[in-house]
């Protein structure tokens, strides 16, 4: 499983649970070049998801054997317990996440 095909399963789960979904999208800059423009500290999350009863969660989504960068850990460790829940997640835990995503819902 890709990164990005990770990624909009993850999206699907969201969306079906109720959540909003917030993604950064890289964007062509020139020609074979590509780059998600921002101000700030990099390494943000992959995904923001908000649902008015289960929380808001800052996720960092990783496939294979890539690993989260330093500063992609510095802004889970930052956001992580003030109100967000900060994690980590892989396709291995598409059962986790499901159940995280629907937490009290009858699916």
């Amino acid at each position: 499983m890709t990164e990005s095909e990770f990624q909009a399963a993850v999206i699907e789960l969201a969306r079906y649970g109720g959540w909003r979904v917030y993604h950064a999208r890289p964007a062509q800059i020139r020609p074979g070049v590509w780059a998600t423009p921002f101000t700030g500290d990099a390494g943000f999350p992959d995904l923001i998801l908000a649902h008015p009863h289960r929380g808001l969660l800052a996720i960092e989504l990783k496939v294979g054997r890539n690993r989260a960068t330093d500063a992609q850990l510095d802004w889970l460790e930052v956001l992580d317990g003030q109100l967000v829940e900060a994690a980590t997640w892989r396709p291995e835990d598409l059962n986790y996440i499901a159940r995280r995503l629907h937490k009290d819902m009858h699916v």
